[in-house]
């Protein structure tokens, strides 16, 4: 009677392949999801636009109440009217500032590579380029009070 060695060295055999080809099979969707998941992880922690959204947010409070909206420096600001207090919210240098009645500034965005304000009625569209490529756009609905 021949014994046979299961743990002897000798050669590859089609029994370790297939053991192989199993564990491989477990793991490549394993890390397919840890890629999707990381993926996701690393967009909310995207900082320009949670920046982004604070800036709409801020923004939202200054238009409401407003009495009048106006564009300024062909499209890169926007100048409200509010319980006559002027606040100038314009793009300069890689910010955009807000200036309360022409008295120096505070800062509610940064990294913006362009931006364009446009307002169409009663609409307020605002379209801001970062210095990443990443774009956003918010609209803003317009109740002026006389």
């Amino acid at each position: 009677m021949h014994r046979v060695n299961i743990r002897s060295s000798k050669g590859f055999t089609f029994l370790d392949s297939l053991l192989e080809l199993l564990a491989v099979s477990i793991m490549l969707p394993l890390a397919v999801m840890f890629y999707l998941f990381s993926s996701h992880f690393l967009m909310d922690l995207d900082s320009s636009a949670t920046e982004f959204r604070l800036f709409t947010l801020e923004l939202q409070q200054y238009l409401d109440g407003s009495e009048q909206v106006y564009i300024t420096r062909d499209g890169k600001g926007l100048r409200i009217v509010r319980q006559a207090i002027v606040y100038d919210v314009e793009l300069y240098g890689s910010v955009v500032r807000k200036r309360k009645d022409h008295q120096g500034h505070e800062i509610m965005l940064t990294d913006v590579k362009n931006s364009f304000f446009q307002i169409e009625g009663k609409r307020l569209t605002i379209q801001l380029e970062f210095q990443s490529g990443a774009k956003e756009e918010a609209d803003y609905a317009l109740a002026l009070f006389d």
